[in-house]
């Protein structure tokens, strides 16, 4: 199976950033998010057809997956996108304990994670928001020295398939057409 490169409209992101395959990923962390405030060109994350760790409370999210990431439709975008590719950008999930609502996010790429020296990612969620509908994504590169990067997950596909409020606070703000890769079947 290979990949392709499509360009897909967020106002319909519901049907198409799906579920593909059965997987028991915790309620808490389905649906689609868009991530408010990121300042790279990219827009929305999903972690549907990812094997949750049950065991370990880790996911692996590879930003390179079909279905799992959308990047704009601009020479940045583009160039985000290949660079996920080339380098198999994933980031590993690792929650710190059974509640889900704290975790650290390791960037790995090219199969070698960096270090927390280097950047310290996590995830939180935040205490007034309801299913898991908003996280707190922060940086802290080099020890504390920038947090450049942070922003703001809002879900705006709830786990049934039905957009949220976020959803067109979301569209006010971005524009339609983004990149997605798909996959393609010879």
């Amino acid at each position: 199976m290979t990949e392709l490169i499509e360009k897909k409209q967020l106002n319909n992101i519901a049907t198409w950033m799906i579920p593909i395959k059965q997987t028991n990923l915790p309620s808490v962390l389905q649906g689609v998010f868009f991530m408010d405030g990121n300042p790279l060109p990219d827009t929305c994350i999903t972690m549907y057809n990812l094997e949750w760790d049950t065991q370990n409370r880790t996911l692996v999210l590879p930003i390179f997956a079909p279905l799992q990431w959308t990047f704009h439709n601009s020479i940045a975008g583009w160039i985000l996108l290949r660079s996920v590719q080339l380098s198999k950008a994933t980031y590993k999930i690792q929650f710190e304990d059974e509640t889900l609502q704290e975790a650290q996010v390791i960037p790995v790429f090219l199969g070698i994670p960096i270090s927390r020296a280097i950047v310290s990612l996590t995830m939180s969620q935040d205490k007034n928001s309801l299913n898991g509908d908003i996280w707190h994504r922060k940086n802290v590169w080099f020890g504390g020295l920038s947090r450049v990067g942070e922003y703001t997950l809002r879900k705006v596909v709830d786990k049934d398939g039905r957009y949220t409020p976020a959803f067109n606070d979301m569209l006010t703000r971005v524009k339609n057409e983004c990149l997605v890769i798909v996959p393609h079947s010879n």
